[in-house]
């Protein structure tokens, strides 16, 4: 199958934190025989491959990506009676609107959630109302030694707080069935229209990637640790700990990808200081994650 690949393609334009350097080989796979063609121009290239949804959760360092980034544009939606079928490279919101025109919700809690299906359950994500992981019936996945789909139920994931079975290994959501509830459109839309204002009023808007450390069991919060550690406000060049929310770490215009790393890192210690709490990211940053000893 021809696929076109492309060559130095920026990756600031591909994720949320708008930083990053260059991919060295950069394609858009919008169906299941383009993803395996990508994989295995990867293996005769002998690069790592790496699968980009929305770019919602990722941060890529000024150095770029020294392989393939596969960024996935399989966008085709089915709904099959109260469930509906979407393949990895879906737009959540796009979801719960298509869904909202046939009366079917359950998902409006995802309006808060930015990304796509796939990047949806391969980290499980989520509010306290829902998260993606309860309403999911079937994947079918992309493995990572095989070219053959398989399906697979929600067991398979072994789902867990902002957690997936497949996160960090190579296996693909090509798509998910997810099952949904009779809901009238007015409602979902209301309902959708309240998530993203409480949002807004929680949470700063701008260029991150939400909350950038997972929430620990044993306190309140990621960001209740953050501020009380006095890290609200500290900035790096052009990165800051939002005013805001504490657990939001910004680019406020000009910052680098190295400036969001290391704010992290200094939240990371002060954090572990006060507390002696060795907070996780939630974040997933490539090629080399600094915190992955600690992971």
């Amino acid at each position: 199958m021809e696929i076109q690949i492309q060559q130095n393609v920026s990756l600031k334009h591909f994720c949320t934190y708008r930083t990053g350097g260059p991919a060295r080989f950069f394609g858009e796979a919008r169906n299941a025989d383009e993803m395996i063609a990508f994989r295995k121009f990867a293996r005769e290239q002998k690069v790592p491959y790496l699968l980009l949804g929305g770019g919602s959760n990722v941060l890529f360092s000024d150095e770029g990506f020294p392989g393939l980034v596969i960024h996935n544009r399989m966008e085709k939606m089915q709904i099959v009676g109260d469930r509906v079928v979407a393949e990895g490279g879906v737009n959540l919101m796009r979801l719960i609107l298509t869904c909202s025109q046939n009366n079917l919700g359950g998902i409006s809690g995802l309006a808060n959630v930015p990304g796509t299906v796939g990047g949806a359950v391969y980290g499980n994500a989520g509010i306290p109302d829902i998260w993606i992981g309860n309403i999911l019936l079937q994947a079918v996945l992309l493995p990572e030694n095989s070219d053959t789909p398989i399906p697979v139920g929600p067991d398979y994931f072994d789902f867990g707080y902002r957690e997936s079975k497949i996160k960090g290994k190579k296996e693909i959501v090509l798509s998910a069935t997810l099952q949904l509830k009779p809901e009238p459109e007015a409602k979902i839309r209301a309902d959708v229209n309240q998530y993203i204002k409480t949002r807004a009023l929680k949470q700063p808007s701008g260029n991150s990637c939400g909350s950038f450390f997972k929430n620990p069991t044993e306190f309140p919060s990621a960001g209740w640790l953050i501020e009380q550690a006095g890290c609200k406000g500290m900035e790096v060049g052009g990165a800051q700990v939002s005013p805001k929310h504490a657990n939001f770490l910004m680019n406020n215009g000009t910052a680098t990808s190295k400036d969001v790393i290391e704010l992290a890192v200094q939240v990371y210690e002060k954090v572990k200081d006060k507390f002696n709490v060795e907070l996780e990211p939630e974040v997933q940053i490539y090629p080399k994650n600094p915190f992955k000893a600690n992971s």
